[in-house]
């Protein structure tokens, strides 16, 4: 068995730092966000001096972005790091970097020009006259002060300008892209430090937290997920970027989100981290003890391998008011109900805690329950175990969306048309191969 630290930044990771304990191995995990310090309280062993818990055989998992710098420096102490470096910091968070370094990759681009003052940004709309894309970096991404937001025409995202440059606690930094019409799709890889290992895989999510794409961004309302061995999306985006990632010795997760359309494949952003909520749904894929793969990838043993079955997994977010607001905190104690300990394998939660009695409640974080997930040869049959969780949740106020297979039906057959027939599941999305 592991040992295995997680330092987490909101504590997204713990629902995997919870399985790596119910498989047997040793696992404690600390967390940088003040707001999440109650999640999984009575159910994961927390450390304040975390670097107590270190010796030559402990595994470091870092869950998101922005540990790059202690994970640069336990990598130089000699210890086993997975994930986190200041690279894939810069991957994330300095949009202009990334777009630079894949067009250096060969990978397509939308135009996309970087501001430092509002106003620029602003003459840069009028004098274009296209329909372009905002996309906070730097600090405005870092705080998650600003979400991505696609303009209608020029004249609104004018106004929207103004509206974030009012509300921006952090100096003028961002992007302005062209926008490409098509088929929104990543592409995930898991690198070894030397290449990627095999297979792929993609996923289509949809973030806004009300059916038909109405309200607010969720982070993630609901995904679908499969493996793929190697198509035109695979070759025109992701692989190109293998000889970068080999260069800073990369370990972890890789995922480009792309727009794919018929003059190509066009790159957005990456996510160089587990992806939220693709991680959780992708574990109903994963082949054997995911901890000896995370294990092996730090040691440096380059595996070539992620073991993945085949057809579809589904994700299904279920959170409770007044989420997705930061603005406003949700209350703690609101109990979690009417699931069973045959759910367990299809639930990944984030702001859940016991109370003294041993009861699942909400932590009070952000007022994210869980994402319920399945699996089935077709996307129909991958969402029947979390549309079935979803609804028999008994808490009060719970909120997730009842349009999943229809949205990522109509999206999978978009893919079809694009892409071609993925052999591993079934041509037709809810019937004959």
């Amino acid at each position: 068995m592991e040992k295995f630290l997680m330092l987490s930044g909101a504590g997204t990771g713990y629902n995997l730092a919870l399985k790596l304990r119910l498989a047997g191995h040793q696992v404690k995990v600390w967390a940088r966000d003040k707001r999440v310090q109650q999640n999984f309280d009575g159910l994961l062993e927390k450390v304040k001096d975390w670097e107590t818990f270190l010796d030559a055989r402990t595994i470091v998992l870092f869950d998101s972005t922005g540990g790059g710098r202690t994970a640069d420096r336990l990598r130089s102490r000699g210890h086993f790091v997975w994930a986190g470096s200041v690279f894939a910091d810069q991957l994330e968070l300095d949009r202009g970097l990334a777009f630079e370094l894949l067009e250096q990759s060969g990978v397509k681009v939308p135009e996309t020009k970087t501001f430092y003052d509002w106003d620029e940004g602003r003459q840069y709309v009028k004098r274009s006259g296209k329909r372009l894309v905002f996309k906070a970096s730097g600090e405005l991404s870092k705080q998650n002060e600003i979400d991505s937001y696609v303009g209608k025409d020029p004249e609104d995202l004018v106004e929207m300008l103004h509206y974030f440059e009012a509300v921006a606690k952090h100096p003028a930094h961002f992007e302005l892209q062209e926008f490409v019409e098509g088929l929104a799709l990543s592409t995930e890889g898991w690198f070894n430090g030397e290449h990627f290992m095999l297979p792929f895989n993609h996923t289509i999510e949809h973030k806004a937290i009300m059916n038909d794409d109405l309200g607010p961004a969720s982070g993630c309302s609901f995904n679908v997920v499969w493996r793929t061995e190697s198509n035109r999306v695979v070759e025109e985006g992701i692989k190109l970027v293998e000889p970068l990632l080999a260069e800073y010795g990369h370990v972890g997760p890789v995922d480009l989100n792309t727009i794919v359309n018929r003059e190509g494949v066009w790159a957005l952003e990456f996510t160089p981290r587990m992806g939220y909520d693709a991680f959780p749904t992708i574990l109903e894929l994963v082949k054997g003890d995911v901890g000896e793969v995370l294990a092996k990838m730090a040691r440096g043993e380059e595996p070539d391998e992620l073991e993945l079955d085949s057809g579809f997994a589904a994700g299904l977010r279920i959170t409770v008011p007044p989420h997705p607001s930061e603005e406003f905190k949700p209350h703690a104690g609101v109990p979690i109900r009417g699931f069973d300990r045959s759910d367990r394998d299809h639930l990944y939660f984030f702001d859940v805690m016991l109370d003294s009695g041993g009861k699942l409640m909400t932590s009070g974080a952000y007022g994210i329950v869980a994402c319920a997930t399945g699996k089935g040869r077709t996307i129909s049959e991958a969402f029947e175990k979390p549309n079935e969780l979803a609804n028999k949740a008994r808490i009060p106020e719970k909120q997730y969306r009842t349009d999943a297979i229809e949205t990522l039906s109509s999206d999978y057959r978009k893919f079809v048309d694009l892409v071609g027939v993925e052999h591993n599941v079934l041509h037709e999305v809810g019937g004959n191969p």
